[in-house]
């Protein structure tokens, strides 16, 4: 597929949106609200351990932000799963949308243009294939604007406190989207054609098993048995190479995650041991 076609196919995946946009926004509302909750838990975690193990405050003192920290648990898991609900639901209505769509073309084409396909290829098209969808519309699109708002709303919560931090985090933070765009760009290629194998295949099974007897009449049971092996085979091993490249890029994503947060955590440690004695607004 040239590259101009797929800008043309993600222009119009994207255009889909408008049809669950209200509850995409919600989602996306719902997930910075999540964020801003992950920085509460941070900044009440950070508070009682200062207060804990710097300044020997009694625990009996630290109720409050015990409960508050509790509190605000229990509330991120259920904004949490709420935005699962109302990403279901949009990925849902988008699904049932393009499924219609589908289906309406199909019959404007007539039975004579749909027999120039093996009716597996368009079993696993209506079926399987927009099924696949929902991911992208309930998950990924949503994402998309959290991964930047997020990652910033937590560099503009350090910054006050310890300037050296927040640019640690913001020097490895652009590093994460370049290679997992690198990584990711080969991943898609490998999912195409996946889809593609995919599509043969439940082709080739579906006219197979429809010519069963006519096989079994010429003696072909055996040769088609061990076509449709060899086919499923290829299709396995298609699959592992997009496993393999899916695991490569949570690869990348842990690794640059690990590096900053290592970071951070030697910053501080020599921070506290007086090697370091820059970032704070106070020296």
């Amino acid at each position: 597929m040239n590259k101009s076609r797929q800008k043309e196919l993600t222009r119009w995946l994207k255009q889909q949106s408008v049809i669950s946009q209200r509850w995409l926004n919600i989602s996306r509302l719902l997930g910075f609200v999540s964020g801003i909750l992950i920085i509460a838990q941070a900044w009440f975690m950070a508070r009682i351990l200062q207060h804990m193990i710097m300044e020997n405050i009694p625990r009996e003192a630290l109720l409050l932000p015990f409960t508050l920290l509790v509190l605000t648990f229990v509330l991120r898991a259920w904004v949490v799963w709420l935005r699962e609900r109302v990403g279901y639901h949009a990925g849902q209505h988008i699904r049932f949308a393009i499924r219609r769509q589908v289906l309406d073309r199909l019959q404007q084409a007539g039975p004579a243009w749909i027999q120039g396909k093996p009716a597996g290829s368009w079993a696993t098209l209506v079926l399987e294939q927009i099924d696949d969808m929902h991911d992208y519309y309930a998950r990924y699109l949503p994402q998309m604007a959290l991964a930047v708002s997020v990652p910033l709303l937590i560099v503009v919560a350090i910054f006050p406190s310890n300037w050296a931090a927040a640019l640690i985090l913001l020097g490895t933070a652009p590093l994460i989207p370049l290679f997992m765009a690198l990584v990711g760009m080969g991943a898609a290629d490998a999912n195409r054609r996946n889809f593609l194998a995919l599509a043969r295949l439940s082709g080739h099974f579906l006219d197979r098993l429809r010519g069963m007897e006519t096989l079994r009449i010429f003696g072909r049971g055996e040769a088609e048995i061990e076509s449709i092996r060899s086919a499923s085979e290829d299709f396995r091993q298609r699959t592992m190479e997009v496993l393999r490249l899916a695991f490569l890029s949570s690869g990348i994503l842990e690794f640059f995650t690990s590096l900053s947060i290592a970071l951070v955590a030697v910053y501080f440690g020599f921070s506290y041991l007086g090697e370091l004695d820059f970032g704070h607004y106070d020296t």
